[in-house]
């Protein structure tokens, strides 16, 4: 099984979002703060579109349970942040983080459970798994 969290940050500061010090930090300081292991060093890239308007920096750091990518649209106040794992972590705590971060208490999250049919490492209960589903989704419910 693996977790999905993807979060949506609206009316960030657009400084800290163009400051690639603090956008690699926060990816840097992610795994650590969500409770997971890195194991590469964050990849930062400073994007330039056609449109200078879309212009940001996108980045990513492996984890040993997978992954946590980022991007920062500075013009529009605007990130996504992607914490990808098959290991159970604290989606309160990785939405905590990211609106210290970015100074924003605007986050849309969305949660989704991946490789529901896969045999690793087992089968879950299907009645504990959506009772488990339930619970999670209330405790996301953040606007």
């Amino acid at each position: 099984m693996l977790v999905h969290l993807m979060l949506e940050l609206y009316g960030c500061n657009r400084e800290l979002l163009s400051n690639e010090a603090v956008v690699r930090r926060a990816l840097d300081e992610y795994p650590a703060r969500v409770g997971m292991e890195k194991v590469s060093p964050v990849h930062l890239y400073n994007i330039e579109t056609s449109n200078p308007l879309d212009a940001g920096l996108s980045g990513f750091v492996v984890i040993a349970q997978s992954h946590i990518s980022m991007h920062a649209w500075p013009e529009y106040g605007e990130v996504d942040i992607d914490i990808c794992s098959c290991k159970e972590f604290s989606q309160e705590d990785a939405i905590a983080f990211a609106r210290e971060m970015f100074q924003t208490d605007d986050v849309e999250a969305h949660f989704v459970v991946r490789g529901n049919r896969s045999l690793r490492p087992e089968t879950p209960d299907p009645e504990r798994y959506e009772a488990a589903m339930a619970d999670r989704r209330a405790r996301l419910a953040v606007r």
